[in-house]
C-alpha cells in the first residue's frame, strides 16, 4: 500500500478480534465498482505506457473519469452505510 495510515495495523488486528464483517452485498458492489474501475484504468495504462508509448491526453481523461467513478461509488456507499 501506498500510504499505510499509521495505525493501520491495529486497525487490521481491532478487525479481527471484534469479528466486525461487511455483508456480501456490500462486497459485491465494492468488487463491482472498484473492480471495474481499476480494471479499465489498468486497461488503458497497458495499452500506452507499459507498451512504451506516451499516454494521450484522452487517455489521460479517461483514467480521471474512472477514478473519479470510484470516489463516487465510495461517497454513495458510506452515506448509505452511515449509521443512523
Amino acid at each position: 500500500m501506498a500510504n499505510p495510515l499509521p495505525n493501520e495495523q491495529e486497525i487490521y488486528e481491532k478487525i479481527k478480534k471484534e469479528n466486525i464483517t461487511i455483508h456480501p452485498v456490500i462486497w459485491e458492489l465494492i468488487a463491482h465498482h472498484i473492480g471495474n474501475g481499476l480494471y479499465m484504468i489498468n486497461l488503458i495504462l497497458g495499452s500506452t505506457v507499459l507498451d512504451g508509448e506516451p499516454l494521450s491526453e484522452e487517455d489521460a481523461r479517461k483514467i480521471l473519469k474512472h477514478s473519479k467513478e470510484i470516489n463516487g461509488f465510495l461517497d454513495k456507499l458510506a452515506e448509505a452505510t452511515k449509521p443512523r
